[in-house]
């Protein structure tokens, strides 16, 4: 396998995946930052110049979560011995997370794709963060609809993620707490072989922006 990230984005969530299967896998860093993924050679790889990018066996996946479920299918984690019924629970949350929380990321972090001038950046951001907000609190709260779980899984390496934005970002200072999804980064941090990726991760990304 190949995987195609860039340093703190949420294909993060696909590394920790990877590692926690103690998958054998090549790792592609592309700096998005800079504008790579929007560039050859990545564009011929991914037309929407996204990471993560999973290359298995001559096929190419994109989508975080259609290669979290793919990495559990493959490997027999626990998504695969999960109810029908957990399973589409688990995925409402991770849906919420990528349409709400991860787009008022975007937002907040590039407003000038959205409007021109300045004052409209500033207006961008206030309703991003306003929505961010919000967003964290749904997934919090539908954390606790779910039931204490003893094993890690897709949703855990997914969410972690997005802990990890909301307490790293200078835009997640001053959110709402998230008790349940910070007790889900704790859990993954936990584990020592995901906290040396994660610990990777973050110096990779510290040593492209510096």
């Amino acid at each position: 396998m190949r995987l195609y990230h860039s340093p703190m984005g949420i294909s993060l969530a696909c590394r920790l995946a990877l590692a926690a299967a103690d998958v054998d896998h090549e790792l592609v860093i592309v700096n998005s930052r800079t504008g790579e993924t929007k560039q050859e050679p990545f564009l011929s790889i991914n037309p929407l110049g996204e990471v993560p990018v999973l290359e298995c066996d001559g096929t190419i996946l994109g989508q975080t979560v259609a290669i979290l479920t793919f990495i559990s299918d493959r490997t027999g984690g626990v998504w695969t011995r999960a109810s029908g019924l957990d399973r589409a629970k688990a995925l409402s949350i991770a849906v919420i997370a990528a349409v709400e929380v991860q787009s008022a990321w975007k937002m907040i972090n590039r407003p000038s794709r959205y409007v021109d001038s300045e004052a409209g950046c500033s207006e961008v951001v206030g309703h991003a963060r306003a929505r961010l907000d919000a967003a964290y609190g749904e997934v919090d709260r539908q954390l606790g609809l779910q039931g204490d779980s003893t094993e890690l899984g897709i949703l855990e390496y997914y969410l972690c993620v997005f802990a990890l934005w909301k307490v790293m970002a200078p835009a997640g200072k001053g959110l709402s707490s998230t008790p349940r999804l910070d007790a889900v980064k704790e859990r993954v941090m936990r584990v020592t072989k995901l906290r040396q990726v994660i610990d990777e991760d973050i110096a990779s990304y510290t040593a492209l922006t510096s």
